[in-house]
């Protein structure tokens, strides 16, 4: 009797001590959650919650994840980059231990972030046109690369001094997504020929009027896309697109060039006139546009259809833009200044 009440006290203390560490455990995981999710900081042991355990940071259409863990591992990356540069030899500075250089590092933060959710996008878009990157693909073009940049063991030291990475980690977070989205590119390509097309016989249609008689100005107002100013714009020839740029330097002044195809659209440009200034050329330019779709545009328009929920109260997802964005109007206003004026910082360089 006294033997079976003795085992009925060691279950109970058993049962009570695990019942205990399930308790103590939940109290654990639910501070973890309301540190990471309701008061997110940037103390030791919410950096440490957030680069351990894979809690999701991005949610993609309910199934897409992207956790906390993956982005502080990017972020560890970036900032071992900009630590492992001598920029004053450059005339430049990095320091993300101040508090102005902590919001620099935020800002740094959101960019990584924003890459991160458009390659998922791209790759979500990729297969759901049957579009994938086989591990023997992936493979050969890191090879590709390792030819292009050097010796294998060279490039693996550099991985390593600038980045901390492994050729594995190069392959999952360069070679990857850089193939998908060339892939995709190509497929959008395709695709979209009929407008493209389209897009040139309009500008074809508008040449054909200008050497018929029609002023620039009448077929600009009927056809372009782009409404310039009736007097036209000075440009260097640097800020001029590089398609149109060959052709721009052997046109005579008061005369329209022929139709000419960038990865924007289709362009007639007129030179208006031509000047020089210091030791630059300068040209007045008119031209008449017709768009064509871009992939930038096609990726934004395909996000911007997509289920994106940010679990972290600093951030947000701007639909209209396909981006994430500051909540908070401090670090929004910071950094508007900031890239308006980045003061020397190689963070808004590089």
């Amino acid at each position: 009797m006294k033997e079976a009440k003795t085992n009925i006290l060691k279950r109970i203390h058993m049962s009570t001590f695990v019942f205990a560490i399930l308790i103590f455990c939940v109290f654990l995981f639910t501070t973890s959650l309301v540190l990471l999710y309701i008061f997110p900081g940037s103390g030791n042991i919410t950096n440490r919650l957030k680069s351990s355990f894979p809690y999701p940071l991005v949610v993609m259409d309910y199934t897409n994840v992207i956790t906390f863990r993956s982005l502080a591992t990017n972020m560890a990356s970036v900032r071992r980059f900009y630590e492992t540069q001598d920029f004053s030899k450059i005339g430049l500075r990095v320091d993300f231990s101040t508090e102005d250089g902590k919001k620099r590092f935020k800002i740094r933060e959101k960019e990584v972030l924003n890459k991160m959710i458009e390659d998922l996008a791209i790759k979500k878009l990729a297969s759901a046109q049957g579009i994938f990157v086989g591990s023997e693909e992936a493979k050969q073009s890191v090879a590709r690369k390792l030819e292009e940049y050097g010796t294998r063991e060279t490039v693996k030291q550099e991985l390593d001094r600038l980045y901390r990475w492994t050729l594995a980690d190069f392959e999952e977070k360069i070679v990857i997504p850089g193939l998908y989205q060339e892939k995709l590119e190509k497929a959008f390509t395709k695709n979209t020929t009929p407008d493209i097309e389209k897009a040139r016989e309009k500008a074809l249609e508008a040449q054909k009027e200008i050497r018929a008689g029609t002023s620039f100005s009448e077929v600009a107002k009927k056809y372009s896309d782009d409404k310039t100013d009736e007097e036209g714009q000075w440009f260097a020839l640097s800020d001029i697109l590089p398609e149109l740029q060959p052709s721009l330097v052997k046109q005579a002044v008061g005369t329209t060039g022929d139709v000419i195809e960038s990865r924007l659209g289709f362009h007639i440009v007129l030179l208006k006139e031509q000047k020089k200034e210091d030791t630059k050329t300068l040209y007045l330019l008119k031209q008449i546009f017709v768009k064509r779709m871009t992939f930038a545009e096609y990726l934004s328009e395909q996000m911007q259809k997509m289920s994106v929920v940010v679990l972290v109260p600093e951030y947000t997802w701007d639909k209209e833009s396909a981006r994430i964005e500051f909540t908070h109007e401090d670090m929004k206003e910071f950094e508007k200044k900031l890239y308006e004026t980045p003061g020397g910082d190689p963070a808004f360089f590089f």
